[in-house]
Formats: structure tokens, sequence, C-alpha cells
């Protein structure tokens, strides 16, 4: 029986990835311990669902398309870096949203509740919308790359969410590659 990694997210346009591009440049140079995401793959995650098998995915693109009802197109804005936990002891360096997050929560929350009835546990934490841009392996040397963080100021034109879609994820030695399984339009 076959496995597909696999998740639900946001698709951000090529303009917003060629901006975070940039932002990207200027912080590797400084964080040579951080594994960092490739741009053209980058999304706004909404529910990682892992491991599933193959004959699941025809429940998972159901439980999305409910999920998604009534919710209208919308849109939403990338500004600020940060990480979790926090800057001083980073795990993840991400992009928050500066607008636009109350209609992800509620979009995240509507899909999430609608896996969960297909045996999708729901996360313990709370729905914090933000874009993950690297993940630190080490702490090691890392308070040049902080101290530029806090330099920069972001925010990224208003992108617009007309559909979410469910993904695949091949993990592979030159990072994760991604593509589109299912497409579910809002509205």
């Amino acid at each position: 029986m076959a496995e597909v990694r696999t998740f639900v997210g946001v698709d951000l346009p090529p303009a917003v990835k060629t901006q975070i591009r940039q932002i990207m440049g200027q912080l590797k140079p400084l964080g040579r311990m951080i594994r960092w995401v490739r741009p053209e793959g980058m999304h706004l995650t909404l529910k990682f669902l892992g491991e599933i098998a193959e004959e699941r995915l025809a429940m998972v693109y159901q439980a999305v398309e409910k999920g998604v009802v009534g919710i209208s197109p919308f849109s939403f804005a990338l500004a600020g870096l940060g990480g979790f936990p926090n800057l001083h002891r980073p795990r993840v360096i991400w992009l928050g949203v500066s607008q636009g997050g109350e209609s992800l929560k509620k979009l995240q929350d509507q899909v999430e509740n609608q896996l969960a009835g297909c045996g999708f546990p729901k996360e313990k934490r709370s729905f914090s919308p933000h874009l993950t841009i690297g993940r630190v392996k080490s702490l090691q040397g890392i308070q040049p790359l902080l101290d530029r963080i806090s330099t920069i100021s972001y925010q990224s034109e208003e992108i617009t969410v007309s559909a979410v879609k469910v993904m695949r994820s091949q993990l592979k030695p030159t990072g994760a590659e991604y593509s589109a399984l299912k497409v579910v339009g809002l509205g």
C-alpha cells in the first residue's frame, strides 16, 4: 500500500516568492546552520497530514471541499520576520501575516475540523498564520543572522486566496519537492 506525504496549503504568487528570495539572499550568508526553504516551493501550510495511504486521498479531498464551504476568496499580506518559539532561540525562521490573518484562521479551522472527522488529530497549539523560510539546525554562530533579521522590514503585496491545494511533499536530498494533488476553489 503506497503512502503519500501530504499537506493542505495556500500558494503564493511568483512576485512574492521573488521578494522572499531577495530577503533570503541577505540572510543566507549569515546562517550556515539554517536549512532554507526553496522559494519556488513556498506555501502557507494550513494542515500537515503526514504519510497517508493513497486510498485515503479521496476522503481528504472531500473533507477539504467541505472545509472551504462558505468561505469566499480573500486577501492576506506577509510582513515582518521572526522565529519560533522566539528570536533568542529559534527553531524556525518565518515571515508573519500582517493582514487577513483572521480569514486564514477561519479557513484553517474549518479545514482542520473536517479533517478531524476523517481521523486526522487536531493540532494542540492554536494556528498562527506564518510562512516558514528556514529551519534552524544549530544555534551556533546564529547571532549575526538574528541581528540582521531585526533590521529587515518587509511588507508583501496583497495575496489573493481563491483556492487551497492538497499537496504531495516528496523528501529528496536537495530538499522537499511539492506537487498539487487537488485544487479546491473557494466560494
